[in-house]
Protein backbone atom coordinates (compact mmCIF):
# COMPACT_ATOMS: atom_id res chain seq x y z
CA UNK A 1 0.00 0.00 0.00
CA UNK A 2 1.64 3.22 -1.12
CA UNK A 3 -0.66 5.85 0.37
CA UNK A 4 -1.76 5.32 3.98
CA UNK A 5 -5.52 5.56 4.49
CA UNK A 6 -5.16 6.99 8.01
CA UNK A 7 -2.79 9.29 9.87
CA UNK A 8 -2.10 8.63 13.51
CA UNK A 9 -2.37 11.43 16.07
CA UNK A 10 -1.60 9.94 19.48
CA UNK A 11 -4.16 7.19 19.98
CA UNK A 12 -6.53 8.52 17.32
CA UNK A 13 -6.61 7.62 13.66
CA UNK A 14 -7.75 10.40 11.32
CA UNK A 15 -8.76 9.47 7.74
CA UNK A 16 -6.27 10.74 5.17
CA UNK A 17 -7.82 9.42 1.95
CA UNK A 18 -11.25 8.78 0.50
CA UNK A 19 -11.08 5.12 1.52
CA UNK A 20 -10.34 6.12 5.12
CA UNK A 21 -13.35 8.45 5.20
CA UNK A 22 -15.50 5.70 3.67
CA UNK A 23 -14.47 3.27 6.42
CA UNK A 24 -15.16 5.88 9.13
CA UNK A 25 -18.60 6.71 7.73
CA UNK A 26 -19.45 3.02 7.36
CA UNK A 27 -18.54 2.46 11.02
CA UNK A 28 -20.68 5.39 12.15
CA UNK A 29 -23.62 4.27 9.99
CA UNK A 30 -23.37 0.73 11.36
CA UNK A 31 -23.25 2.03 14.94
CA UNK A 32 -26.40 4.11 14.36
CA UNK A 33 -28.14 1.12 12.76
CA UNK A 34 -27.22 -1.14 15.69
CA UNK A 35 -28.40 1.48 18.20
CA UNK A 36 -31.80 1.79 16.49
CA UNK A 37 -32.16 -1.99 16.25
CA UNK A 38 -31.28 -2.52 19.93
CA UNK A 39 -33.48 0.39 21.05
CA UNK A 40 -36.52 -1.01 19.26
CA UNK A 41 -36.27 -4.31 21.16
CA UNK A 42 -35.24 -3.11 24.63
CA UNK A 43 -37.54 -2.08 27.45
CA UNK A 44 -35.35 0.36 29.37
CA UNK A 45 -32.49 2.78 28.89
CA UNK A 46 -30.07 0.52 30.71
CA UNK A 47 -30.91 -2.42 28.43
CA UNK A 48 -30.26 -0.24 25.40
CA UNK A 49 -26.99 1.23 26.63
CA UNK A 50 -25.53 -2.01 27.98
CA UNK A 51 -26.12 -3.80 24.69
CA UNK A 52 -25.01 -0.83 22.59
CA UNK A 53 -21.75 -0.23 24.46
CA UNK A 54 -20.63 -3.81 23.83
CA UNK A 55 -21.32 -3.43 20.12
CA UNK A 56 -19.68 0.01 20.05
CA UNK A 57 -16.50 -1.41 21.60
CA UNK A 58 -16.40 -4.06 18.87
CA UNK A 59 -16.91 -1.45 16.13
CA UNK A 60 -14.19 0.82 17.55
CA UNK A 61 -11.79 -2.12 17.90
CA UNK A 62 -12.29 -3.17 14.28
CA UNK A 63 -11.92 0.44 13.09
CA UNK A 64 -8.70 0.83 15.08
CA UNK A 65 -7.31 -2.43 13.72
CA UNK A 66 -8.02 -1.49 10.12
CA UNK A 67 -6.67 2.02 10.70
CA UNK A 68 -3.52 0.72 12.40
CA UNK A 69 -2.76 -1.70 9.59
CA UNK A 70 -3.47 0.79 6.82
CA UNK A 71 -1.68 3.74 8.46
CA UNK A 72 1.72 2.16 8.15
CA UNK A 73 3.75 3.13 5.14
CA UNK A 74 5.76 0.59 3.25
CA UNK A 75 9.48 0.97 3.67
CA UNK A 76 11.56 0.71 0.56
CA UNK A 77 14.99 -0.79 0.62
CA UNK A 78 17.70 1.51 -0.54
CA UNK A 79 20.23 -0.18 -2.72
CA UNK A 80 23.70 1.17 -2.95
CA UNK A 81 25.52 1.39 -6.21
CA UNK A 82 28.78 0.27 -4.64
CA UNK A 83 30.51 -2.75 -6.14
Amino acid sequence: MKTPWFKRFGILFIPATFMGWLILLAGIAYAVYIFIKIDSKSHSVSDTLMSFVINLIIIITLYSLVAFISSRTTKTKFTSNEK
